[in-house]
């Protein structure tokens, strides 16, 4: 049976790619194509029971061109879970077709949330909590694929309402694998740091850091998107994060109309916390039980990557939106992120301001995070050979020239030299990384973004899945959350 591709008619724009994706209606696969429209890049697809659909991808088509450029090959995983038997996304485990091994692993601990969020993206059927053992075979399945990594994200549900939720964080940075996980991220809307001192204090002595959901400044935001307020609960957790030094990831969801007017104001917010180590903004993604209704179709509702950078710029005034470029890890159209230096006189400077860009990009690949080994350090010190000349910053040159060589003196010297882990400590206590991270949905799916996603959702039975494949098509099918569920199911409808 020959594939049905989008017709002529749907095709009223210059083609630029062939692709794969799903129908918004029945979840089938099907063919795709993206094309250059009126300054835009849009996917066009049919599905042969539903029709036509047409969604944005990208709302500035020369900044989708270029964005390609930064691709890097990727690195793959020591082991892959699942053969290619029929392509992408029917095989995912990950399948040796995959092209990205796992930056940011994701481990769901429960279903169990006290908020029934409207703009939530999974499914919590409020009666899983994973045994102790599965986690332990699910973590040290991880690490066998990947050897070492940068982090791992404790997800749910609400994670922290998990009875054995310390225990699993002690598995993670003190047990067997002590060392190969730098860094514990636990997902939360933050209750139990904000109302309990004795759990905040526990989570403190965990060395786990808070992924803070943490969505506006503003009254009136949360009932809309979280479906009640939450603003002075979430105010009294950041007192507390600041009381006891907790390490903390702001992350907002970003809803056109709803908030997207003060993404400048939570990225300074965040800027000017010393706990905060990075803030990742996530437009929202049209999936999970939450997200499927919260607008009738997503069009109109869209932020994609340029109109982010731009609102950023046009809201912050300082944070230009060239300063932030492509994770060369993922698709360039996964995420985009800037790291910024805290100079001398306490200001924040872009480091894309004043290094090379291809060394930048090396440091930033294949990791979630930037690597704080030698190619910082001769990135840093060939930055200031340039900053001698002063033709990137003109007159901040001297600030940012002596800010660096204190910075280098601090961490690199030679007369005391420090540990891998204290570099990564002082790196991160002298710098801040402002990430975008855009999940897709059954609108703008798209395989080719999904093979070389490093985003992954971590199973028991050892799979490790794409976060966007994993949401869209397979998570109605985890009899852990659905143990009514048939095995199987996904189909190529056109093909």
């Amino acid at each position: 049976m020959l594939p049905i591709l989008p017709s002529r008619r749907d095709r009223d724009g210059a083609f630029l790619s062939y692709t794969r994706s799903i129908c918004p209606d029945c979840r089938g696969l099907i063919d795709a194509h993206l094309v250059l429209k009126d300054g835009q890049v849009v996917m066009q697809k049919r599905c042969p029971q539903h029709g036509a659909f047409e969604v944005l991808v990208s709302s500035d088509a020369e900044y989708y061109l270029r964005s390609l450029t930064y691709t890097k090959p990727g690195t793959l995983p020591l082991a892959f879970s699942t053969p290619v038997v029929h392509g992408c996304p029917l095989d995912c485990g990950l399948c040796e077709d995959h092209l990205q091994h796992t930056c940011s692993p994701i481990l769901e601990i429960n279903d169990k949330c006290d908020l029934t969020c409207p703009v939530c993206i999974v499914r919590n059927q409020q009666r899983y909590q994973m045994p102790f053992e599965a986690f332990t075979r699910a973590v040290d399945g991880l690490v066998e694929k990947e050897g070492e990594l940068p982090l791992l994200l404790l997800s749910g549900g609400e994670p922290t309402l998990h009875p054995q939720f310390f225990e699993f964080c002690d598995y993670v940075l003190r047990g067997p694998h002590q060392g190969r996980i730098k860094r514990l991220l636990v997902s939360t809307h933050g209750r139990r740091i904000a109302q309990s001192p004795g759990f905040a204090e526990k989570f403190k002595a965990s060395g786990a850091y808070a992924s803070l959901q943490f969505d506006t400044l503003k009254p009136g935001v949360y009932p809309k998107m979280r479906g009640v307020e939450l603003l002075d609960m979430k105010l009294a957790c950041i007192e507390r994060i600041r009381e006891l030094d907790i390490p903390t990831v702001l992350v907002p969801t970003l809803s056109k109309g709803d908030n997207d007017d003060e993404v400048g104001a939570l990225i300074e917010f965040g800027v000017a916390l010393p706990q905060v180590s990075s803030i990742v903004l996530q437009p929202m993604a049209h999936v999970g039980d939450g997200g499927d209704g919260y607008h009738r179709t997503p069009q109109g509702h869209r932020l994609t990557m340029p109109e982010l950078h731009q609102l950023i710029e046009a809201q912050t005034g300082w944070l230009k939106a060239d300063a932030f470029h492509p994770v060369p890890c993922s698709h360039p159209t996964c995420y985009t992120a800037t790291y910024l230096f805290r100079l001398d006189d306490g200001r924040y400077k872009p480091l894309p301001d004043f290094v090379d860009i291809r060394q930048y990009l090396d440091a930033m690949a294949n990791r979630a995070v930037m690597r704080t080994d030698e190619s910082l350090e001769r990135m840093l010190l060939d930055s200031i050979t340039e900053l001698w000349s002063a033709t990137k910053v003109g007159e901040d040159a001297s600030e940012v020239l002596a800010s660096i060589k204190g910075f280098l003196k601090e961490t690199f010297s030679s007369r005391n030299p420090l540990t891998p882990d204290q570099i990564e400590r002082v790196t991160e206590a002298r710098s801040k990384a402002v990430f975008i991270h855009a999940f897709m949905d059954a609108w703008d799916l798209d395989v080719t973004r999904l093979k070389k996603c490093c985003t992954h959702y971590v199973l028991d039975d050892g799979r490790l899945m794409p976060g966007c494949s994993y949401n869209n098509l397979y998570r109605q099918q985890d009899r852990r959350f659905f143990p009514e569920a048939r095995p199987g199911g996904l189909v190529s409808i056109d093909g």
